[in-house]
């Protein structure tokens, strides 16, 4: 950003918001003509998650540590395999 803190400054301001999850904002950029801007932008948005979803991740990923973290101050499972089994895991493996 050098010679252009006026867009740091508005980077910081606007898409830095969240202690959370931080600066998330991705720019893609297409290069060509004729192209449908909308049709493009409607498919990417169909792609976010809605609140309700958003809600679920979150839980899941909360109830996923808990279950890592658990598991790992119990001895096992190999953070390899969600499952709890990644081969090495197996008795005849010992």
């Amino acid at each position: 950003f050098t010679g252009n803190m006026k867009e740091y400054d508005r980077i910081m301001k606007e898409d830095w918001v969240s202690d959370e999850w931080g600066d998330r904002r991705q720019e893609l950029v297409f290069i060509g003509a004729g192209i449908d801007e909308a049709a493009i932008t409607k498919a990417l948005d169909d792609c976010l998650m809605d609140d309700e979803e958003m809600e679920k991740y979150l839980m899941d990923l909360q109830n996923y540590e808990q279950r890592t973290l658990t598991a790992l101050a119990n001895g096992g499972p190999s953070l390899f395999d969600l499952t709890g089994n990644d081969h090495m895991d197996l008795e005849e493996n010992k």
